[in-house]
Parts: C-alpha cells; structure tokens; sequence
C-alpha cells in the first residue's frame, strides 16, 4: 500500500466511513464476492496422521500458505501444516494441496507430547525470515501447578519455540470466574503488520471486562493488543466491541497498521446446520482509546475502534453449509485487479463438519497497487 492511499483510507475513516459512536448504523462498504470452495476430505491423512482442526492460515511470500491445527496433543502432535491453494474465478474454482507438516517443538526441540495437553495452537503468522508467530490458549487448570497459560510464540522453520511474548493480564488465566481470561477463549485472532508489528485479540472478553450473559443486544467488549515485534512486548490496546452476545471473534487480519478484517462466529453451535459468521473491517481512529492501562473496562470509559461489516454469512451461504470459520489469509490479487481473501474452516476433527476453504474477491480503495 502506498503512503498516498493509506492517508486517503485515515481521512476517509475519519470522514465517516465507520461511525464508532453508532455501532447499529452500518455504513455502505465494498462487498466481497465468492469465487471458490472447496473441502479437505475428513479421512485425508499427512505422514500417517490425520488432518483437521485448521485454525489459522497465512500466506507466504512465495505464495504457499501455512495452517495450523488446534490439535493439543490428544494422540497427535501439535502441528502446522505447509499448503499450496490455486484458484480460478471465472470457472469458480479452488484447489488445496498439502505439500508438508512440521511438528510444534518446546525450547529445547523435543516435539510436544501426544499424551497430554500442553498448547492448544489456534492462530500462526509468517515472521522474519522462515520463522512463526502463533498463539495458544494454553490449558486451564484450578490447580495452578497443572495450568498452562496462553501464550505467543515465536518457532523457527522446524517448529522450535525462540520466544515467548509478554501478554497483557486480560490474555491470562486467573480464577476463570471473575478475573482474567476465559477457559479456551483466549487468543485466535493474530496479525501482523506491514512494519512488523504483532496484533492479537482475544476470542472471549476477560471476566473483568463484563463477560455477556448470551443475550443478543449484548455488547462484548474485546482487547485488540499491538506487541514491539522485537521485545516482544505489548505497545497499545484497543476495545474491540462486538454487538450480539453470542459472537467470538476467531480470527485478525492486518490490512495496515490501522486497519484490520476479523471473524466473528456464533459460539455455539449446531455442526449439523452450519454456523453463523461475519467478516468485519475495523478500524484504529484518532479518538480510539488506548486501554493498555485499564485494569477492567467496566471502570474505564474508552471509545472503541470503528467497525463495519463487509459480509454476513448465514449457517447455508449460495446452496452451502458454512462450518466454524477460523482461519483468514490473503490471496493473489486477479487481473482484474481484486484482492482475494481465503477463509478457512476448523473442522473440529467431527465428520459432520469439513476442513473448508473460502475464496473471495474484493474491490477496495485500501489496497494500493502490488500484491
């Protein structure tokens, strides 16, 4: 993106485009198109292990892509797998190949066990040079001694963990009651930025954050963090606000450092239907409250970031079922000039859903020339 176009995107925002202060007026935002799907078949299996649970998905300078599965170590190990996806859009086509899987490995290089659980890997980002960014929830236990908690990881190409990045007290598990992050609802949604800088969002609001009683006039009020990719440490937070208590934000996308699409899914839900989501465009504004500093929203007043929803998908979208979206990656742009976006499903290893794969074109003023 240029700098000329990024100033235009701020003085648009700025302008209007997105009204933080009124989260129930939608603007009119460019739409995205659908131009492929497909489906990993449930019974594929890599080097003898089977592949499912993909929840995060970022593309490669070269043009391959990586996901990485959530997969605990509950007989098979935590993993990412190296993915190569071709699309053709006229005939409304998508293919994905599996080229490779590398298994995650502790500080020392030992792979994780297979017998318990000690990182639930949910997001993954291409780093410097062949490394990775990935996120994991960690494991909640009322016994202190036993809890693993959340955590950001920087691993090389074989899967080795170099470091782990300081999170705010709200991506932490304390009491899983009243303060802290919620049980298996911490960090799915990770971004990097043009420059580097690391963002991450929690999937749930912490305790101490009013947790939504599920009531659909809720608001739910999120953490978006920026960490300094090189200390990494946290820089700034945001309140990401979600209206309707039953949606989770399961994923982040980094448009600008400014800029950002995310996931937001219906947690729960019935497999055998689909699942309800929506692709959201935010935004950091000049007014946007920094609440790094904030101990608990519910006595910090902060005006969120803005917002605007690019697409509602229903739980059957053009004649099919959609799954558990939690994956999101850019694509190549076409030649007509669009920018595609790939979306991915988590198939929760359950044959009643399917490890599915979303191609969408999109026409924005944001995206300057180049890929």
């Amino acid at each position: 993106m240029t700098r000329k176009t990024i100033r235009g995107v701020v003085a648009m925002l700025a302008a209007g485009f997105v009204q933080a202060s009124s989260m129930a007026e939608q603007a009119k935002v460019p739409e995205l198109t659908l131009i492929g799907m497909t489906a990993i078949p449930h019974d594929t299996r890599l080097q003898g292990i089977a592949v499912g649970g993909l929840s995060g998905l970022d593309r490669l300078p070269g043009g391959d892509y990586l996901a990485i599965s959530d997969d605990k170590g509950d007989g098979r190990p935590p993993r990412f797998y190296r993915l190569s996806i071709t699309l053709d859009p006229v005939r409304h086509r998508m293919r994905v190949r599996l080229n490779g899987q590398v298994s995650l490995r502790d500080a020392h290089g030992t792979p994780f066990p297979t017998d318990r659980s000690v990182v639930d890997p949910e997001a993954i980002r291409h780093a410097r040079g062949n490394n990775v960014y990935w996120s994991s929830e960690g494991t909640w236990s009322a016994d202190p001694a036993r809890r693993v908690q959340p955590a950001i990881y920087e691993s090389d190409a074989t899967g080795r963990i170099l470091r782990r990045f300081s999170l705010p007290a709200a991506y932490l598990y304390d009491d899983n009651r009243t303060l802290g992050a919620v049980s298996n609802g911490v960090i799915e949604g990770l971004a990097v930025g043009p420059q580097g800088t690391v963002y991450a969002i929690n999937e749930a609001p912490a305790y101490q954050d009013d947790q939504a009683d599920g009531e659909s006039n809720t608001v739910m009020r999120h953490r978006l963090t920026s960490f300094d990719p090189k200390s990494g440490k946290p820089l700034h937070q945001y309140l990401y606000e979600v209206p309707g208590g039953r949606y989770s934000v399961s994923e982040l996308l980094a448009i600008d450092d400014r800029h950002f699409l995310s996931i937001e899914r219906i947690l729960p839900f019935d497999a055998r239907k689909g699942v309800m989501a929506r692709i959201v465009l935010s935004g950091i504004a000049d007014r946007t409250t920094d609440i790094l500093s904030c101990p608990a929203l519910t006595s910090c007043p902060a005006v969120p970031m803005t917002r605007a929803v690019l697409l509602d998908l229903p739980e059957r979208y053009q004649g099919r079922k959609i799954d558990n979206l939690e994956g999101m990656a850019w694509g190549p742009r076409l030649r007509d000039g669009r920018r595609t976006l790939i979306v991915e499903a988590d198939d929760n290893f359950s044959k009643a859903e399917e490890s599915q794969f979303l191609a969408f074109a999109w026409r924005n003023p944001m995206f300057g020339p180049g890929d």
